[in-house]
């Protein structure tokens, strides 16, 4: 799809989620295993169940059937949360993680990069400590981006084994 006509309906289904009262965390429009699947990330206080999910899919729907001609013949709506391991979109995503752990697939090489966000300038460059170097990311060289959750230190890494029951 090309990505001006991607752009603008990708802006109208922020404003449609939006309407509805949740934040919309992003979109994005994606081939897997040969199927396009449309994936909206909602976000709200208290977090999101699979009713809000429910709800949000069938109000953009409409929507989504108006603009047919607009999107892949075949695709999927998938509406969910982020998760844990967000996808990160923009760069207010970018200054809302600094801090946090980031694992990157980079454009135009396809290179990859890890490490925590510092930051972005104003300019637009996201800034990254990679194994104690500090690098400077332009943030159209991003072609994706999603946290990365480690374990925190002293936290349990198996279950523990539950006795068996008397028969």
């Amino acid at each position: 799809m090309e990505k001006e006509r991607y752009g603008a309906v990708k802006n109208e289904l922020r404003a449609r989620v939006e309407a509805m009262g949740y934040e919309c965390a992003g979109t994005e429009l994606v081939s897997e295993a040969g199927v396009y699947v449309l994936r909206v990330f909602l976000e709200m206080p208290g977090g999101v169940d699979t009713g809000d999910c429910e709800t949000v899919s069938r109000g953009l729907s409409p929507y989504l059937d108006e603009i047919e001609d607009m999107l892949p013949e075949h695709y999927m709506l998938e509406v969910s949360s982020p998760g844990a391991e967000r996808p990160l979109f923009c760069a207010e995503d970018y200054r809302r993680f600094a801090g946090s752990a980031v694992s990157m697939r980079l454009l135009p090489e396809g290179g990859s990069a890890e490490g925590v966000i510092a930051g972005v300038t104003e300019d637009d460059m996201v800034l990254l400590n990679a194994d104690g170097r500090e690098l400077k990311i332009p943030l159209g060289d991003i072609k994706s981006a999603h946290l990365v959750c480690a374990p925190q230190k002293g936290q349990k890494k198996t279950f523990r084994k539950l006795p068996k029951k008397k028969k």
